[in-house]
């Protein structure tokens, strides 16, 4: 090198940091080579090896419905669990991980029967399963895929589904228990029920959407002698000739042909009215708007009656040869119809139980398939929501009909098929919630969880408070069978606990791997699955036949906990379920029910809930909307580490808006994290293990910055540990902004890059940017994966000894504030302010200023003590520190140009060193490049 080079480019001789870690992350194209890398080298399966014998973790996983393409919500859902399933990895637990998928249902049924082409009502049931299998288990391979495409770790190589033969053999194990303890019994009851698909549902089956139905007023008109008892009950003498109709108000049309009876408010006050040439009662709360409906005619009030006065009473049914009784019942209510209800109690489960008080006939005149059967004349074969205008015209003809309108309201529907649903009154499988106390047992278990947020406990109280009898039976294909005989001589159906034992053992004894199990219900003979000596409960004969209802999908995935954790031997129960809102009245509940019903207590130590994600505008996400975002195509976007940053910045418990404008806006913050760990890489790029400092033998400064780093790392592990991982995100990022990129990698430029390479300084320095380094490599892994490991790949093999991937790192959990954590971050606190106090300052910048710093006699030697550090971190050329009586609070600042001339090398404003080869730079940096000097001559 010439003297003349060195005077004219000095920054060759500078420090500048190196690093291959790339600036631009490039995720879609990099992140499937670390997924392909996280594989090949076990590193799950490692670090669980190196954590086996330490406490275990478990957060039990709710089973995704193999069918579909994964959307935004999935990759939610999977990414959360992921988070907190490694942040207890790193932190030494056996955090065992086993996904699942629920493999039964109609969704899959439905798909294999629109490829083959067939009616389910005449397939061969083995070909229809062996078709839903395969169906299931390709859609399973690709969800999986998808899954671990967004980073996942866990046991994906044995997944638990409910197909397996020992899953469906602990389904089966489940209902024995339950016949036993008396909790599981077949009955009559009006249950939902999808016409469509012709099968019972469960409630948790059910979605709520607007429906257009016709709302219809009608005259159940007296007979004479009922007319006479109805004017008594009203107080009424004489009412001359005129009619008298009980006016009911109904939505469904299509019930009418089960009506017996016209339910009142028992302490409601009710009114007999003349209006026109005809009487009527209604509820008097409502009879002014029920009679604007009718037009514009005057009425009188004519008597009054309490609802309780007119039970017993009778009118006659509109079209049908039979009376209709007036009952009580509490629900009805006063804020819309007539205050008079019509019931039928094959078609409403409140219906029902009133039927069952009243001794009311339960007629169902509607088949499986939503047809009316010839009980429903004149309307027999007719389509029940096709009927209803023709009941409505037949209505109006005959003269039974007061009024009608359009009435849109929240209608139930099927999940599966999307059709709107009815009741229907069937003979079904039912889970007792009353028997044993179970209801109250599962009440009294609710508070002992610890339910994030805090109105889920309030939430599942209300679902178990209002949950029906479980109707657990259905009456399709694809599923485990309900392992009940029907006696072939009196026709009595039941589940015999011994049976139900033999059929599970029957399915883990010569049930297959590769085929369903539960084929061996529907090809081998009832006995097979017989003991000794049955006989039929009610008749007391031995011959029998098989039921072929299969079991509710909600029952299914509802002992997961017993088919999984009992039986991978995971502690149970586990301590965290981790699951959308929706799931407080499908997963979270059936899971509660079937453990406290078998095992007395719940299955979860704690639920976590999140919200829906939704478009920009808050609209839900749908294909035909336009607005539907699927994981892979996000992922092929914007990488799969956006996403899963973008998952940390929302509030989970809400619904959570995502759209192009907030990804942007996530991924220039991704960004800034990325480009912090490049910085940091190149800073520490040449630091080798011999040369670490102790961190008692730091500089002070860097101590500073360390005791800030570990008052970081305790809050986001608490964070993380309370499932509040939007204020991970917010710790995290306002970390990197105020405390590294704009303070302290700033404040170590000059040691770092003008100070001697090999000099104690910058070792200190690097010491603790290492240390920085580690630890956010650690803090990130669970949230952003894929950017903390291949920021670790680049750190020098030396300083990793052994660890070679970031999730072998330990989980800093830094410390808390005491005395003397608080004393160094005031330091550390009062030294930031001071240094933006020089940044805000309208002189000129880069170490041209120097500065006088006023501190109150207490606080004064503390900022002494960090010796030259305090000029470093104000990045100022020169510092005088002065003790001020009259200060009692926050040091202050003053600052003026500093004397001398700017070095061309380190940039600060000293005297330069008046050496006659580098006249231009100060003396410490001239003795510096003198000695690069001779290092190149020699």
């Amino acid at each position: 090198m010439s003297s003349n080079q060195v005077q004219t480019d000095y920054r060759s001789t500078l420090n500048l940091p190196v690093t291959d870690f790339p600036m631009r992350g490039d995720l879609p194209k990099r992140e499937p080579e670390r997924v392909a890398w996280w594989r090949e080298h076990g590193v799950y399966e490692k670090r669980l090896a190196a954590n086996a014998g330490n406490p275990q973790w478990i957060l039990h996983d709710g089973p995704p419905y193999a069918n579909g393409e994964l959307h935004m919500g999935h990759f939610v859902n999977r990414v959360l669990k992921d988070i907190f399933v490694k942040v207890h990895l790193i932190d030494g637990a056996e955090a065992i991980f086993v996904p699942g998928w629920d493999m039964h249902g109609l969704p899959i049924e439905h798909n294999a029967l629109k490829h083959l082409g067939l009616d389910f009502r005449s397939v061969d049931p083995i070909e229809l399963r062996a078709r839903c299998r395969e169906f299931a288990l390709h859609w399973l391979d690709i969800q999986r895929a998808t899954m671990l495409r967004m980073g996942v770790l866990g046991d994906y190589d044995h997944p638990y589904r409910t197909i397996d033969k020992e899953f469906e053999a602990t389904i089966v194990d489940t209902l024995a228990d339950l016949a036993q303890a008396g909790q599981l019994y077949k009955g009559l009851r009006s249950t939902l029920w999808c016409w469509h698909d012709e099968t019972a549902l469960a409630e948790a089956e059910i979605e709520y959407s607007d429906r257009v139905s016709p709302s219809i007023y009608v005259r159940f008109t007296a007979t004479a002698e009922q007319r006479a008892d109805l004017l008594r009950r009203f107080g009424v003498a004489a009412g001359g000739d005129a009619p008298l109709s009980i006016l009911i108000w109904t939505t469904t049309p299509w019930t009418l042909p089960a009506n017996v009876a016209i339910a009142v408010k028992p302490e409601a006050g009710y009114g007999l009215y003349a209006r026109g040439a005809e009487l009527l009662v209604v509820a008097e709360a409502l009879a002014a708007e029920v009679f604007a409906r009718g037009g514009d005619v005057p009425y009188q009030l004519l008597g009054t009656s309490t609802g309780t006065a007119l039970v017993s009473a009778k009118v006659r049914h509109p079209f049908i040869e039979r009376d209709s009784l007036v009952v009580s019942a509490e629900y009805v209510e006063l804020d819309s119809g007539t205050g008079l209800v019509h019931t039928a109690p094959g078609h409403g489960t409140d219906d029902f139980e009133t039927g069952l008080i009243f001794g009311l006939p339960i007629l169902c005149p509607v088949d499986g398939s939503g047809h009316f059967l010839a009980e429903a004349a004149p309307y027999t074969g007719m389509q029940i929501f096709d009927a209803n205008p023709r009941i409505v015209a037949d209505l109006e003809a005959s003269g039974a009909l007061f009024a009608r309108e359009d009435y849109q309201h929240s209608y139930p529907h099927c999940w599966r098929c999307k059709n709107p649903v009815i009741f229907r009154a069937t003979s079904q499988w039912f889970i007792a919630l009353d028997v044993n106390l179970l209801r109250k047992r599962i009440l009294d278990k609710v508070p002992s969880v610890h339910w994030t947020p805090e109105w889920g406990e309030r939430r599942m109280m209300q679902m178990i408070e209002g949950h029906p009898e479980w109707c657990i039976s259905r009456q399709r294909t694809w599923g485990t069978p309900i392992p009940a005989l029907v006696c072939r001589s009196c026709g009595e159906s039941f589940l015999d606990a011994d049976v139900a034992r033999t059929v599970a053992a029957v399915f883990r004894e010569r049930g297959r791997d590769d085929a369903n199990a539960s084929d061996l219900w529907w090809t081998e003979p009832v006995e097979t699955f017989l003991p000794e000596n049955l006989s039929c409960p009610k008749c007391g004969k031995t011959t029998f036949e098989k039921e072929h209802n299969i079991v509710d999908i909600w029952f299914e995935s509802g002992v997961t906990h017993r088919a999984v954790l009992r039986q991978r031997g995971m502690h149970w129960p586990a301590d965290l379920y981790l699951e959308g809102n929706d799931q407080y009245r499908g997963w979270f509940r059936s899971n509660l029910i079937t453990a406290v019903a078998t095992s007395g207590a719940p299955p979860y130590k704690g639920v976590l809930s999140y919200g829906w994600v939704v478009d920009a505008d808050g609209r839900a996400m749908h294909k035909s909307t336009g607005n539907y975002i699927g994981a892979d195509d996000a992922m092929h976007t914007y990488g799969a580490d956006v996403l899963r940053l973008w998952t940390s910045s929302v509030d989970i418990s809400a619904d959570m808006r995502i759209g192009d404008g907030a990804l942007k806006a996530i991924g220039s913050v991704y960004r800034n994290l990325r480009n912090r760990l490049r910085m940091l890489l190149g800073l520490i790029a040449d630091l080798r293990p011999a040369e670490l400092v102790p961190r008692a033998s730091l500089e002070p400064i860097d101590r500073l910055a360390l005791a800030r780093l570990d008052d970081l790392a305790h809050r986001v592990v608490a964070h993380y540990r309370a499932y509040r991982l939007h204020d991970v995100y917010l710790d995290l990022v306002e970390y990197d902004n105020s405390d590294l990129s704009s303070f302290y990698v700033d404040l170590l430029k000059d040691p770092m890059y003008s100070g001697p390479r090999t000099g104690p300084r910058r070792k200190s320095a690097q010491t603790a940017l290492f240390a920085i380094l580690e630890s956010l490599c650690a803090l990130l892994a669970p949230l952003l994966s894929f950017t903390a490991e291949e920021a670790w790949q680049h750190v020098p093999e030396t300083l990793k000894a052994g660890r070679a991937s970031v999730f072998d790192l330990k989980l800093p959990h830094g410390s808390e504030r005491g005395s003397s954590e608080l004393e160094a971050l005031a330091v550390y606190d009062a030294v930031k302010r001071l240094r933006a106090l020089v940044a805000a300052s309208e002189g000129p910048r880069d170490f041209q200023l120097q500065a006088r710093v006023y501190a109150s006699p207490a606080f004064e030697p503390k900022l002494r003590a960090l010796g030259d550090n305090l000029r470093e971190a104000l990045v100022v050329s020169a510092l005088e520190l002065h003790a001020d009586p009259n200060l009692d609070g926050l040091p202050r600042i003053e600052l003026s140009q500093a004397e001398g001339a700017k070095c061309a090398r380190c940039w600060k404003v000293l005297p330069l060193s008046g050496d006659p080869i580098h006249p231009t730079i100060c003396g410490p940096c001239a003795a510096i490049v003198t000695g690069l000097d001779a290092s190149l001559s020699s």
